[in-house]
């Protein structure tokens, strides 16, 4: 059958247009608020100066990137009502801490002037200072995303117990990576965390009080 976005069949993946859109988006509010803007600084001294810079961490950090593109990918082709609800839950949650930053310009002031090693981590360390600001970090939307994916993979039934247990793995490691790097503060991160709450039972609820109540199993 033709690829064909009009069809039923893929229409699903008219929700991956978001995707540009919200990076629009993101690097506008990088343009206007960033490290010579004024903003409100996240920091929470008795955790976030208890928490070491590890560069090794950085490869978590990494990690978020093909984290969560292979499941949407995997989800789009393979479970279409899954895909919709990962996209749905991205799309509301993204939008929002979009628009906080803009509501209520914020930023961190952790980053370490200098680096007192030059390795390959570190290098990797300053590709993502140089392409991302301090500010805008509260929600942490790496934090957010983290949580999106795990319940993407509750979501999906092919989804064995073993696998959705090394995926809120993953999100623990990518969680503390942006800790470890100096890329946020702890409350930006328990901020993404906690702004997954309510979404979650925005989205998926709905699917799972059909399937209790007799409906199709989610897809």
């Amino acid at each position: 059958m033709k690829f064909d976005l009009r069809s039923p069949r893929y229409r699903h993946w008219l929700w991956a247009l978001y995707l540009p859109l919200y990076l629009a988006a993101f690097f506008l509010v990088e343009h206007y608020i960033n490290g010579d803007a004024a903003y409100w600084v996240s920091y929470w001294p008795l955790v976030d100066d208890a928490i070491p810079f590890c560069p090794p961490f950085v490869l978590a950090y990494y990690l978020w990137f093909p984290y969560m593109v292979l499941t949407g990918l995997y989800l789009a082709f393979r479970y279409p009502d899954c895909f919709r609800r990962y996209m749905q839950t991205i799309a509301v949650g993204f939008t929002l801490c979009t628009l906080f930053f803009f509501i209520l310009p914020n930023g961190q002031d952790l980053r370490p002037a200098s680096f007192s090693e030059d390795n390959l981590f570190t290098w990797m360390i300053g590709l993502i200072y140089a392409a991302d600001t301090n500010t805008n970090v509260l929600p942490s939307v790496h934090a957010y995303g983290s949580i999106v994916v795990v319940f993407a993979a509750y979501d999906c039934p092919a989804f064995k117990p073993w696998l959705r247990a090394l995926y809120i793995l993953l999100a623990g490691l990518i969680c503390a990576s942006t800790l470890f790097i100096k890329q946020h503060s702890i409350l930006d991160v328990i901020a993404g965390v906690l702004l997954a709450v309510p979404i979650y039972f925005l989205v998926y609820a709905p699917a799972r009080r059909k399937k209790a109540q007799g409906g199709t199993n989610p897809q």
